[in-house]
């Protein structure tokens, strides 16, 4: 009875339980062998080219290894690219998403979606060590605008600058070179990404919505991730600020604020910050999900009656 060499055991621990027909070869097992293999069971085809052990459950990101591996110039993307890179937001699906070259035929199984196109360069491919063959995150986002509604886009754009680092620049240029009437989806991410705020990156969604409900209630002059140098030497930084005003606005929706350390914290720092003429507001966890709307149009008519005591500091 033949069975899996250690060095085929390293590679499918490796690549979620899959591994492809070359691999195969190189740690000793022969087409004839692969064969004899399936037969008894110890290797399951997922795609041609590609198999998996059944100790290990197929799950999207073995299926990810197995068209990676069987299709060399396919390339995942989209929405299933999105959840490998951990991106919210995302829309659920049993098929993975393609990106693959003109005139060619990469559909290896039915829960393959393929999109074909010359509109992607060498570096917006990631080969990830798991045997993944992955659009970066800047192209995802990128790629994301045909499938996302412009707020939820805008979130994930504020997620991929934050966890990637990445700056307006790096993110306007993934898409300059494809604009066209083609492309109409190519427009809706550069619109997206000029409705961003100055500042930091959004760390949550929660932020984003805020910011976005501000906005379309007239409030202006908001920053992201605002800081501000106190007298101790210690930052404070502000999910949403309005330096003009002096008025800092917090989005609390983490339990821990509903703690009493929590508390206690954000009211001490509520104090300091207040001894440098700045208002603190708050929106808790209650207010986000059962008096969003309220909530907002109580602060915007808060920011607009406000008159700081001063002018900021430069």
């Amino acid at each position: 009875m033949a069975s899996l060499s250690p060095a085929a055991h390293a590679v499918l621990a490796k690549q979620h339980g899959v591994i492809g027909s070359d691999q195969l070869t190189i740690a000793g097992h022969p087409p004839g062998q692969v064969r004899t293999l399936q037969r008894q069971g110890s290797l399951i085809n997922v795609v041609r080219g590609a198999y998996r052990t059944p100790s290990v459950p197929i799950t999207e990101k073995s299926r990810c290894v197995a068209v990676s591996i069987a299709r060399q110039h396919t390339t995942i993307a989209g929405p299933t690219a999105g959840r490998l890179w951990g991106f919210r937001l995302m829309p659920s699906s049993r098929r993975v998403s393609t990106i693959a070259p003109p005139a060619s035929h990469p559909a290896v199984a039915p829960w393959v979606d393929v999109y074909r196109t010359a509109a992607i360069h060498p570096h917006d491919i990631v080969r990830r060590s798991d045997g993944i063959r992955v659009t970066s995150r800047a192209r995802t986002v990128f790629d994301l605008a045909r499938w996302l509604p412009p707020d939820r886009l805008l979130s994930v754009i504020e997620q991929a600058a934050h966890d990637g680092g990445l700056s307006d620049r790096e993110l306007h240029a993934v898409a300059a070179d494809w604009v066209s009437r083609q492309r109409p989806w190519v427009n809706t991410f550069l619109e997206t990404l000029g409705r961003r705020l100055p500042g930091g990156s959004a760390e949550s969604h929660p932020e984003v919505r805020v910011a976005n409900a501000l906005r379309g209630l007239g409030v202006t002059g908001l920053i992201r991730q605002h800081r501000l140098h106190l007298p101790s030497g210690r930052w404070a930084r502000f999910d949403l600020a309005i330096p003009s005003r002096r008025i800092a606005i917090e989005v609390d929706v983490h339990p821990r604020h509903d703690e009493t350390a929590g508390r206690l914290a954000d009211g001490s720092r509520d104090d300091r910050v207040a001894a440098e003429g700045w208002v603190t507001v708050r929106i808790s966890r209650a207010d986000y999900h059962g008096r969003f709307t309220d909530r907002l149009v109580e602060i915007a008519d808060q920011v607009r009656a406000h008159r700081p005591m001063s002018e900021p500091a430069a």
